[in-house]
């Protein structure tokens, strides 16, 4: 009888510090051990050991887009991206810059968002068009600018050193916006960071 006591209190002793280990390691679990003195039938005493999940210091689970949203609105991303990289060529490689074509890889772009819109299956969904369509409308406003600077025979600048355009903070915001959208619908997930602000 000592010797199933013993071994009781060893085998809660190993699970005691075992816990403790993934509690310290990974900070999602709890324990607690009790020794309840019963009356048995032959007199033993029971250990119970008592474990239970709690939220981890990460939070929630993140918010997911549904797969037909995240197709159609990545189709509108990569639009938005191709256009981005045309653009950036055309001025990197001294070529002039192109007013038919971005007019029209931008209406390409509101086709693709038009789309995307009829895909909306859940609030995920439209958080994440807003965020489309907000890109969308910035692109528009850098490229218009642009369009409007080369009739006025004003990008000499972006032409003569590439230093320009990497230093033009609207473009770089746009860039960096449009790869986290390609991230986020990638990967299905908002972010809880947003490069888009």
């Amino acid at each position: 009888m000592k010797r199933h006591w013993m071994l009781a209190f060893l085998t809660a002793g190993a699970l005691v510090i075992s816990t403790g280990a993934q509690d310290v390691n990974a900070q999602s679990t709890n324990t607690v051990v009790t020794e309840q003195q019963g009356s048995s039938d032959n007199g033993e005493h029971t250990i119970v050991v008592n474990v239970w999940s709690k939220p981890g210091p990460e939070g929630p689970e993140p918010v997911k887009v549904s797969s037909a949203f995240a197709a159609a609105g990545l189709n509108a991303a990569f639009k938005m991206e191709l256009t981005e990289r045309k653009i950036e060529n055309s001025i990197r490689r001294g070529f002039p810059l192109g007013e038919f074509w971005i007019q029209n890889d931008l209406a390409e772009v509101d086709d693709a968002l038009k789309l995307a819109a009829l895909s909306v299956a859940n609030d995920a969904d439209q958080q994440a068009l807003q965020e489309l369509e907000k890109q969308s409308t910035r692109l528009r406003t850098w490229s218009d600018w642009l369009i409007d600077q080369n009739r006025d025979l004003a990008l000499t600048e972006y032409y003569i050193s590439s230093s320009t355009l990497d230093n033009d903070e609207r473009f770089q915001n746009s860039v960096a916006c449009t790869k986290y959208l390609v991230s986020m619908l990638s990967s299905r997930t908002l972010a809880q960071t947003n490069s888009c602000l």
